[in-house]
């Protein structure tokens, strides 16, 4: 299995995804949770910013 095309599981059982695998191309994504929309986004320094 290729680390990078599927979501690992760590030793405290948390699943980890790479950020690659979830902005592909992008720079901005929405996630939807709890009926609310929240944009995540990666900065021109490459630090990850969750906005509402």
């Amino acid at each position: 299995m290729d680390k990078s095309q599927e979501c690992i599981e760590n030793q405290s059982h948390e699943k980890m995804v790479d950020s690659k695998d979830l902005f592909g191309q992008e720079r901005e994504i929405t996630i939807s949770h709890r009926e609310n929309l929240y944009r995540l986004s990666i900065t021109k320094l490459g630090k990850l910013i969750l906005t509402k």
